[in-house]
């Protein structure tokens, strides 16, 4: 068991530090930390727009010190290949020495259960291989809503969700035929109540996923995602994955056809629970 000292007492994976990599409550282990409260507090949903326009909106995980009024969205890793460029947040797949890719993971600041979330952006999946994502997701749990872009379909979009880590990928969605999802900018959006999820591009819903439908008589759940989670942005080298992985993200990545570049003008948040930001307000049916 890690053993984390007072000037390092946030834990991540066996490591302790004292920044926002380590005490961030999307990365921070509060069972492995100095203490439960080592962790900096979650910082609930507020209605707010993000343009990316301005870099204000962006920080590395370094430069963040805890304050989601001041910062929206951070890096999650170091090194990091997120940057504010050309009025919008850019996300890079970078080759590395062992020719695979190294990419970037952008999460928000504040945790959301339920509300409708809408990103302006420019996919950077422009050859097979390279996977560009935007997700609602919590990682501790495991509950996941996604929009997923793949290098081989640049016309459209896949969506899919996802229950405590029950990794069913034969639920995706393809959406309807788009104009090139890495030359045009795209409204991609994800209304999430605790009924439904629906998925939407350009304000054209292509898929709706009702709660009653996920019931699972065997186990006697349904299996809805329905955790408090984060919104984040990434881009990846599914290429360099298992087989299954590189033969659905289009097979290996051709570096000749860099740069990759996953770019979000702004992103909007509609919070389905209203009130005071700091309170967490569990959905009705919760101990159901």
């Amino acid at each position: 068991m890690t053993e984390c000292g007072k000037d390092t007492p946030c834990c991540v994976k066996g490591f302790c530090n004292r920044n926002a990599m380590y005490c961030a409550p999307f990365n921070c282990e509060p069972e492995n930390s100095r203490t439960p409260n080592s962790c900096w507090n979650t910082a609930h949903c507020v209605d707010e727009t993000s343009d990316f326009n301005s870099a204000t909106a962006f920080a590395q995980v370094a430069d963040y010190k805890g304050d989601p009024h001041t910062t929206q969205y951070v890096s999650k890793f170091e090194p990091s290949n997120a940057k504010h460029a050309n009025e919008q947040l850019e996300l890079e797949l970078v080759k590395q020495p062992d020719g695979k890719g190294f990419g970037a993971v952008v999460t928000g600041t504040r945790a959301i259960q339920y509300g409708t979330v809408t990103a302006v952006m420019r996919s950077g999946s422009t050859a097979g291989g390279v996977v560009s994502s935007f997700i609602i997701r919590n990682d501790k749990v495991g509950d996941e809503i996604d929009f997923e872009f793949v290098g081989n379909d640049k016309t459209a979009v896949q969506s899919n969700y996802y229950w405590h880590n029950d990794l069913d990928y034969t639920k995706m969605v393809r959406s309807p035929q788009l104009t090139d999802t890495t030359h045009e900018y795209h409204a991609y959006q994800i209304q999430w109540t605790p009924e439904q999820i629906v998925w939407a591009v350009d304000g054209k819903t292509f898929r709706t996923v009702r709660r009653a439908d996920t019931w699972d008589p065997k186990d006697k759940v349904f299996k809805f995602p329905d955790a408090e989670a984060y919104v984040s942005f990434s881009i990846w080298d599914g290429g360099a994955g298992a087989k299954g992985t590189a033969d659905w993200a289009g097979g290996k990545v051709n570096w000749a056809a860099a740069p990759f570049k996953f770019a979000i003008k702004n992103v909007s948040t509609n919070c389905y629970f209203k009130g005071n930001e700091t309170t967490y307000v569990p959905p009705a049916d919760a101990k159901k």
